[in-house]
């Protein structure tokens, strides 16, 4: 496969529209659209060995006001790193002594470049949050088990804090032993 040409037909503050002309085996080609993305961060935040600080907001693609973890888009230039702590606290008003980055993923890799960096942030302390004027989001801590319930409830269908949750739940049966390390 290989691209033949490229032309863009919308640019928006958060995304851009591409159309792909490619060229796929046997000399056949069509057009495939990508979605552009700048990239993101989300942050696993832990106040205790056993809670997760989760977030409550509208999302207007779902119609609905969902939990997820923290989370946002990076700005142009900006470091996944420096991303995460101003999120975590925009959003919560956490601060994090440090933030580990975990690893990083495509979150629609068939037609969307978004790249989410995961990070987990350690040594918490409290602030203010200071959100976006257009975020109206309630802040919560819960249990792992709880938020985990959520999920097991159609809860909260957001699939990057279903993937921390999932990492938190992993690391928690190894350190109790029931089940084995990789």
């Amino acid at each position: 496969m290989k691209v033949r040409g490229t032309r863009r037909i919308y640019e928006g503050r958060v995304v851009n529209l591409r159309v792909d002309d490619m060229e796929f085996q046997a000399g056949k080609h069509g057009d495939i659209e990508i979605v552009e993305h700048g990239g993101g961060v989300a942050i696993i935040a832990q106040p205790a060995a056993d809670s997760i600080i989760l977030v409550r907001q509208f999302r207007p693609s779902t119609g609905r006001r969902l939990w997820e973890i923290p989370a946002g888009k990076l700005e142009r230039g900006e470091e996944p790193a420096a991303c995460a702590g101003r999120e975590l606290q925009e959003e919560t008003g956490y601060r994090a002594a440090v933030l580990q980055k975990l690893w990083s993923f495509y979150t629609a890799p068939g037609f969307c470049s978004e790249l989410l960096h995961l990070f987990q942030a350690q040594g918490l302390s409290r602030g203010e949050p200071s959100p976006d004027e257009h975020e109206d989001i309630t802040v919560e801590i819960f249990k792992v088990a709880e938020a985990w319930a959520l999920v097991e409830r159609d809860e909260l269908p957001d699939a990057k804090s279903q993937i921390a949750l999932a990492w938190l739940r992993g690391n928690a049966a190894v350190a109790a032993g029931a089940i084995g390390r990789p």
